[in-house]
């Protein structure tokens, strides 16, 4: 991933908690966490966590929060 992606994602954040719509591409289970692409971008942002009442599955559309620079994956959108 090129850095500058990180960059702008970040600096493109209005101030506060953000809710974003995302795609899980991997599971990582050595690490419990999920790399995901946000809705509308091809980037993966790796190592993402997750709630522990959320099991994550690749492929499954999921609910991020983020702020500034950190993610945390909420749960999955219902289908």
């Amino acid at each position: 991933m090129d850095l500058s992606y990180l960059v702008t994602q970040i600096k493109s954040s209005p101030q506060g908690l953000r809710l974003r719509q995302g795609y899980v591409t991997n599971y990582n289970s050595s690490t419990k966490t999920i790399d995901v692409q946000i809705a509308g971008d091809t980037n993966t942002l790796p190592d993402v966590k997750y709630l522990h009442s959320y099991s994550p599955q690749t492929g499954d559309t999921v609910w991020l929060l983020s702020f500034g620079a950190d993610l945390l994956c909420i749960g999955n959108q219902a289908t």
